[in-house]
């Protein structure tokens, strides 16, 4: 880990470690409920729809389908 120096990387940033513990006790949950939306939302497991080209949805240029895609990549290790 690159943040040998502290129990809870997210000190260095800035964040309390009561704030640090909770996130990381958080993220197995998080992690299932964003894959478990993700099935449901892509009807069983197909491919979710981009909405990206679309401003109207997606000022920030990413779609919420891109986003939780990326995010789940990452927290896998897939990125």
């Amino acid at each position: 880990m690159p943040f040998s120096d502290s129990q809870y990387p997210s000190i260095l940033r800035g964040r309390d470690k009561r704030e640090s513990q909770r996130l990381l006790e958080a993220a197995p949950d998080l992690l299932a409920a964003l894959k478990a939306w993700m099935y449901l939302e892509s009807g069983g497991g197909k491919r979710m729809p981009c909405y990206c080209e679309d401003l109207e949805v997606t000022p920030s240029g990413k779609c919420y389908a891109c986003l939780a895609t990326a995010a789940l990549a990452k927290a896998e290790g897939r990125e």
